[in-house]
């Protein structure tokens, strides 16, 4: 029977900061998961927190005398305590791999390549990635204790307070939305270790407003105790460090020399290795000169970057026997644009070439304080030089709003695969490498300007530059597109160069003569055009549909649409990933990280929530109405996840910090969808019935409109101030949040008439949306965003047919 009381305002303020935490608690892991592992793993941490509430409310569905109606606020501040306390415990884990480095080193070693290689391919064999699976299913559960309790507080509230679901909807996602942007402070003054206990201390506070105001005397002294613990770790780990990550690129670093955080990264600096000093990446074999002393400084797990001892002069030398010099040899007093220089090489060596003017591009603030402030003794002040102008900003972004041209535009092993906050949401693929990115990059060179990009010779994506190279190549309708390319190697490391004039006889031997002095090794040269290799037939077929199509891999050019610049699969061959091959490239470790997620996610909701229902709630399963609420909340789930990681990846061009994508994006998706709720109860249970298909039609419509309209908006967009993009992605998302915001809410109300199945209902929700987050990235990767807003758009649809079926086959129980 529906409930006699109505929800105060201690309560919705309860709701507000428990799911504001959780928000915060989800983000902080997306940060964590990429510094200790991988940032795939970011994308774990959306169907964490799904799976955890969906357990919830299946638990309050199949156990309803465990929850007494007269004692529910008395339950959520239960359960909000217990959430802090499961939060805090993830801090502890830190506190154990601090004190026992041998513990951390074998949980965390099933993530890591087993040695470091810097020229060679490493290898993954079966073994390896199914050993994985154990301690993943592990993690997983650890890590969603705290969402399950806050899910059962949702859960039950919604159950309790049926009438009044619209509201306790809107503040959940005011609460969600706010903790987007709260989040991004805890982190940047905090950093992700830290941000832990302060979000517990936001649990507590959760827990203060759901008991009643005269709660017991020891139950109040025991929040304040452990409020009181949490925040003395909390200035103990920001005075001491004493729980913070000392874990480097998968090895235990006790010499760690500085560690920062800001809101989307982790930077650690520690002394580089010998080996990695005298085999600097791109360094002639042939030289014998000094070499300058070098820290090595790792953005979370992947992006690796170098500092350089300032030698005055003496190391110059050095800098110009690299492989990534070779485009300064015909622009001697070149005006360079560098993107992504990290601890700065690419920066000395145009200086080192005589470069009259170097425009640094670097989109992490915590590199640049490294080298300017944390390291300036070491570096000179490196990006404080007269010639070097920096610049933070994302690269990409910063090309297509500046009306300048240059000779050099260089990007050498420019990690794009570093995770944001939002990784989870946007995936943070590369948009520095895709066909628009490189028209952007072409429209900035001067005349006879070079596009000069570097990696590693071992990795295909060096073929699918030169793809990306061809496409544009063909778009400006070169009359000889192999003229306009040349690729030289040293080692493992290949320069890609792109010139926007063709490359004249004299310039292509003064590179041959080049390469023969410095022991480079020449790949591909415009008058060497007969070998059999991959390179020449790719350059000879033009990037032929006819040539992608004969290879075992995907080289086709990236595009803004499909930006997974690393992903090399054909679509079809992406189910044999489950067939476990024997032997896998260290480089589809994202693949087989997303496979295993995959699996785990489907067992851990086979076993967590669909087995319950077969086995205890059978005949609920027959009842009149069950199959279409099945159905419509499973639409609104998988659909509500497909659109919000569709345009969320979108907005990031427009936006150019990714971190920015996520404040804005998904703080406003969130609010202006919890506006919808808070509107959509103004309905009287009359007009809901005629209001609901309305609702989702209109949403389907207006969908259209952002798949095929939003980029050309977008593009317009590109070139104003940071703060009019701001406001016009606000402007832009405010329809389509209220729409999405109605119909859960509306469709709550209107297909039940007990509150006896909303934990089903909700957790059929959160089910779906844990498996729509990891298919959403699964689609994206194969067949593009366009491809994955549309089938979120056919999933709403199927929703309104639903709802539109005859009335006597929806009643509700």
């Amino acid at each position: 029977m529906p409930s006699i009381d109505r929800p105060d305002g201690r309560l919705f303020g309860g709701i507000f900061l428990l799911c504001l935490a959780t928000l915060m608690y989800e983000i902080a892991l997306t940060r964590i998961f990429s510094v200790l592992m991988w940032y795939h793993f970011a994308s774990m941490a959306i169907s964490l927190a799904l799976f955890g509430m969906g357990c919830a409310a299946l638990l309050v569905y199949l156990r309803p005398g465990w929850f007494p109606p007269e004692r529910t606020r008395q339950i959520a501040g239960s359960c909000s305590v217990l959430f802090a306390l499961s939060v805090a415990l993830f801090f502890a884990i830190f506190v154990l791999f601090r004190l026992q480095p041998l513990i951390g080193f074998k949980v965390l070693s099933f993530f890591h390549q087993p040695f470091y290689q810097p020229f060679k391919q490493g290898f993954y064999e079966q073994g390896m990635a199914l050993s994985m699976l154990p301690a993943l299913f592990a993690l997983y559960l650890v890590t969603a204790l705290p969402f399950f309790f806050s899910g059962l507080v949702l859960a039950l509230l919604l159950g309790r307070y049926l009438a009044d679901i619209n509201r306790l909807y809107f503040w959940d996602l005011l609460g969600a939305g706010i903790g987007c942007l709260l989040i991004i402070v805890l982190l940047h003054l905090l950093g992700g270790i830290t941000a832990i206990l302060a979000i517990a201390l936001f649990g507590l506070g959760a827990a203060l407003f759901f008991y009643p105001p005269a709660p017991a005397p020891g139950r109040r002294l025991f929040i304040m105790v452990a409020g009181l613990l949490l925040l003395a770790a909390a200035i103990g780990n920001v005075t001491t460090g004493f729980a913070e990550i000392r874990f480097v690129r998968g090895r235990y670093e006790p010499n760690l020399l500085w560690s920062g955080w800001n809101s989307f990264s982790r930077v650690a600096v520690y002394p580089s290795q010998s080996q990695e000093m005298g085999q600097a990446w791109g360094l002639s074999r042939n030289y014998r000169g000094p070499i300058p002393e070098q820290l090595g400084m790792v953005v979370d797990d992947t992006g690796y970057t170098t500092m350089f001892r300032d030698g005055d002069g003496r190391y110059d030398d050095f800098f110009r026997s690299n492989v990534i010099a070779l485009p300064y040899l015909f622009h001697p007093l070149a005006k360079s644009l560098v993107i992504g220089p990290g601890g700065g090489k690419d920066v000395l060596v145009a200086l080192a070439m005589g470069a009259s003017e170097v425009r640094a591009v670097e989109m992490n603030s915590l590199i640049a304080e490294a080298v300017n402030d944390q390291f300036a003794a070491f570096t000179g002040k490196l990006y404080r030089r007269p010639k070097v102008k920096l610049a933070i900003d994302e690269g990409r972004n910063y090309v297509r709003r500046s009306p300048e041209s240059f000779d050099v535009i260089q990007a050498s092993a420019v990690f794009g695969r570093t995770a944001p906050a939002a990784g989870a949401f946007t995936l943070s693929e590369n948009n520095l490498y895709t066909l628009e990115a490189f028209r952007d990059y072409w429209d900035h060179l001067s005349q006879d300007g070079i596009l000069t990009i570097s990696r590693f010779i071992f990795e295909r994506e060096t073929l699918r530059l030169v793809s990306l190279a061809l496409a544009l190549l063909e778009e400006e309708g070169a009359a000889d597109p192999g003229a306009h390319l040349a690729v030289i190697k040293e080692r493992g490391l290949a320069n890609v160069m792109l010139k926007r004039s063709p490359f004249s006889p004299e310039q292509v031997e003064t590179l041959r003569r080049e390469a023969r002095s410095k022991g480079f090794r020449v790949v591909y040269l415009p008058d060497e055009r007969g070998g059999d290799g991959l390179f020449n037939r790719l350059i000879a077929s033009g990037g032929s549909e006819a040539f992608h199509n004969s290879l075992p891999f995907d080289l086709s050019a990236t595009t803004d649409d499909r930006p997974f610049f690393y992903y090399m699969l054909k679509p079809s061959d992406f189910i044999k990933l489950f067939s476990f091959p024997e032997k896998s490239s260290f480089e589809d470790r994202a693949l087989l990280t997303l496979r295993n997620l995959l699996l785990v996610v489907t067992v851990a909701v086979a076993v967590f929530l669909l087995l319950p229902l077969l086995i205890w709630r059978r005949q609920a399963l027959r009842e009149e109405g069950a199959l279409h609420r099945i159905v419509y909340f499973s639409c609104l789930g998988l659909g509500f996840m497909l659109i919000e990681i569709g345009l969320l990846r979108r907005f990031i061009l427009i936006l150019g910090q990714p971190i920015y994508a996520l404040a804005v994006i998904l703080c406003a998706l969130l609010i202006f969808s919890g506006l919808g709720s808070l509107l959509s109860g103004r309905l009287s249970s009359g007009r809901e019935q005629r209001a609901l298909p309305r609702i989702l039609l209109a949403l389907v419509l207006l969908s259209n409109l952002y798949i095929f309209g939003l980029p050309h908006i977008l593009d317009l967009a590109m070139t104003a101030s940071l703060v009019t993009r701001c406001l016009v992605s606000v402007l832009l998302l405010a329809p389509l949040g209220m729409l999405l915001g109605m119909p859960l809410p509306v469709g709550m109300k209107l297909l039940h008439r007990t509150p006896d199945g909303i934990p089903w209902s909700w957790g059929i929700n959160s089910a779906t949306s844990v498996w729509g987050a990891l298919i959403a990235v699964v689609l994206a990767m194969n067949f593009g965003f366009t491809i994955t807003l549309l089938l979120g758009e056919m999933v709403y649809l199927l929703a309104l047919l639903v709802v539109v079926l005859p009335r006597r086959q929806i009643s509700a129980n």
